[in-house]
């Protein structure tokens, strides 16, 4: 896999564009002023000397010059919206990465493609064509000091007065407009949580409450949102009206010195001309002002995640197939923006071929430390090494692999219980086949309407917490990998589900991998070579199955055990008749 870009590359190559783009804006701006110069000749030569000829002439060459002009300005377009596009293609996928990234690493960072969206907005649209004509606006305020001065003055201070009517929109509206962004991205995905989970809000009548309050948040920031936008409008209003006062001014200022003969008729309507080209970038930039702020919040955004998430790029030398030896050392891990420690002093190993069942209370940092093992966080402190490479740094394609992952909170992604399966790779049926069978799931995807093409996904068939469960184990033993983690696996199976997921465990072991199990059900550890007892987010007990379990069992009423797991313990205890059925 090549490396994916960094936003600073991306941005230096779009920059690269700027200088055609500056050349393609002289030249339309120039040929803005073939109609100014139009206009002084009609007047100063034309009327004067009553040449058709020259009437004639002229009007083709200004008519060619506004062709070449639309061609320019289409080329002109043209470019900014291939620019765009391929900022889009560019950013897209690296953004989701990285905003992945940062949500593993708990930042609670709302970057993503939305602010790609609004860097395409600004680029495509009259917001890069403000930045790129303003420029001349200098220039077009000269051509009319070159008239006479006092148009100068006049073009000049409308200028200003223009420019100071955008710096104020800003003002007004620049924070209250991001916190406004920011909150309705917030909404949208609440709504979208509320959606997703229609069928609880509908069971326990919380519908009608939680859109009440949705719609309440709702509202604040419509109605914030539509007091920024009237600002904007305001001023907007009263930058037009100023500018046609303006060029009422100009044209009144400019029949004054024609009648003291200090200026010719031509050059008082080219002056008008000439002020209204100069003002079109500033009057254009308030009613862009929003989609530019968006994009400089966008760009700092994108900034700034990519500088807080570091994407661990293939160097170019794939490590081999791993036999699963798992080593933890002095493994500490500390949430972001918490100052105790969710695990610590966390160290042990597994040999291939054993299984390791790992057991505590609920919170003890156990679903934690099983997202370590398998790369989905940092550890802040201490090696998490498979055969002796550190699991973080391995490029998580690669990792992933060869380690098998069944989260605690199961989640199928939109597509066939095939493509499930594969992990949205393309679909090797044999591989697919065995891991099904191997979950002792194959008969019961048979049984399916579409079996294997049956959808599933947030808008797929309707599938019990069960089966998902056994679709995510299949998922996580595709291609028989060598590191099998399993974060509460039997939670919501039934007994049939269970027996297959002994059998699953008994297998495992017969082919030499390495099992990590996390489970409150003692009974599942008959396979187990080692428990590990956590908690309070370090290693209490550790050795083998009985002597853990023997431990816990004789301590019982003398350590926080829950009581559940104190059953169980019980239950299964050496020397226990039960245990051994």
């Amino acid at each position: 896999m090549q490396p994916r870009p960094q936003f600073q590359d991306v941005m230096h190559l779009a920059r690269h564009q700027v200088p055609a783009l500056l050349f393609f804006s002289l030249l339309t701006n120039l040929l803005l002023l073939a109609s100014t110069v139009y206009m002084l000749q009609i007047y100063d030569r034309v009327l004067s000397s009553g040449s058709i000829d020259t009437l004639l002439w002229l009007t083709l060459a200004v008519i060619g010059a506004i062709a070449v002009y639309g061609l320019l300005e289409h080329t002109r377009r043209m470019m900014l919206g291939h620019i765009s596009q391929w900022l889009d293609d560019q950013l897209s996928v690296p953004v989701v990465e990285r905003a992945m990234e940062a949500r593993l690493a708990g930042s609670g960072t709302e970057t993503g493609l939305k602010e790609v969206a609004d860097l395409r907005t600004f680029i495509a649209g009259d917001g890069m064509l403000t930045f790129l004509d303003a420029p001349w606006t200098p220039v077009f305020l000269v051509c009319m000091w070159l008239l006479h001065p006092a148009l100068g003055v006049v073009g000049l201070a409308g200028a200003v007065l223009l420019f100071c009517a955008a710096l104020a929109n800003d003002i007004l509206t620049r924070r209250k407009g991001q916190e406004v962004a920011a909150g309705l991205r917030r909404n949208q995905a609440v709504i979208g949580q509320f959606i997703e989970g229609a069928e609880t809000l509908r069971s326990l009548g919380m519908s009608e409450p939680a859109l009440r309050r949705w719609e309440e948040t709702q509202q604040s920031l419509m109605e914030l949102q539509s007091r920024l936008f009237r600002r904007t409008t305001i001023i907007g209003s009263l930058s037009r009206s100023l500018r046609l006062a303006l060029q009422v001014a100009v044209l009144g200022l400019g029949a004054y010195l024609v009648l003291h003969r200090e200026l010719a008729p031509g050059s008082m309507i080219a002056a008008s001309i000439l002020l209204s080209r100069a003002l079109a970038p500033i009057e254009r930039s308030i009613g862009a002002w929003r989609t530019m702020v968006n994009a400089r919040a966008a760009r700092s955004n994108l900034m700034k995640l990519f500088a807080d998430t570091a994407s661990v790029q293939n160097a170019g030398v794939i490590l081999p197939r791993p036999q699963g030896l798992l080593k933890l050392e002095n493994l500490h891990y500390c949430a972001p923006g918490m100052s105790q420690p969710l695990l610590h002093r966390i160290g042990f190993g597994v040999e291939p071929g054993q299984t390791c069942g790992v057991i505590g209370s609920s919170g003890s940092g156990k679903t934690t430390l099983c997202r370590l093992i398998v790369g989905a966080l940092r550890p802040s402190l201490g090696h998490v090494r498979l055969d002796g490479a550190e699991v973080w740094n391995w490029p998580s394609d690669h990792l992933g692999q060869h380690v098998g992952y069944l989260p605690q909170q199961v989640e199928l992604f939109p597509g066939t219980i095939a493509e499930n399966i594969a992990r949205l790779r393309d679909i090797d049926s044999e591989a697919v086949i065995a891991a099904a069978q191997l979950a002792g799931i194959h008969e019961m995807i048979l049984r399916m309407p579409n079996g294997y093409r049956t959808e599933v996904g947030p808008h797929g068939a309707r599938i019990s917490r069960g089966q998902r469960q056994r679709i995510a184990l299949a998922r996580a033993l595709l291609g028989d990998p060598p590191l099998v983690v399993l974060d509460e696996p039997n939670t919501g199976l039934d007994g049939e589900g269970e027996i297959a997921l002994f059998r699953v465990l008994q297998q495992l072991k017969e082919r030499g991998r390495t099992v990590i199990l996390v489970t409150h059900q003692t009974n599942l550890l008959r396979t187990a070579d080692h428990v590990v007892f956590i908690q309070d987010g370090s290693v209490s007990l550790s050795g083998t199955r009985d002597e853990v379990l023997g431990a816990l069992s004789g301590q019982a009423r003398r350590m926080p055990v829950p009581s559940a797991i104190r059953e169980k313990i019980a239950a299964n205890a050496p020397g226990n008749p039960k245990a051994a059925e």
